[in-house]
């Protein structure tokens, strides 16, 4: 993984630098500025959850179609705006779980796909 390529996974999935630095990269920000401008190598651990993270994704992704396709009636998902909305109905998930909930309403969205609510 290149660094650009990292940073559009970061972005991909809405991730801020501080996030993805301490729940990806377990490090502090300055770090992985350091890989996004390619100043130093990526860890293989990070490139390795990145993948996992787009993988989730792709298959949350496949699991809401299918759903869709199934359903009868409108086609909501919900967006919170913050962690702390996230943790309210989501108790046991993670800052990942919740930007990359929000990743995958936004393309769901922009599909066409769901309405946001």
């Amino acid at each position: 993984m290149t660094n650009l390529e990292l940073q559009a996974y970061r972005r991909y999935f809405m991730l801020k630098v501080a996030e993805a630095s301490e729940f990806v990269g377990n490090t502090i920000a300055e770090v992985w500025h350091n890989w996004e401008q390619g100043n130093s190598t990526i860890p293989t651990y990070v490139i390795e959850t990145m993948k996992d993270l787009k993988k989730r994704r792709q298959d949350k992704i496949d699991a809401i179609i299918a759903d869709i396709n199934n359903r009868i009636g409108s086609n909501n998902i919900r967006y919170f705006l913050t962690f702390e909305d996230f943790k309210k109905v989501n108790p046991t998930l993670t800052v990942l779980d919740w930007r990359l909930h929000q990743s995958i309403a936004t393309e769901l969205y922009f599909r066409g796909l769901e309405v946001l609510c």
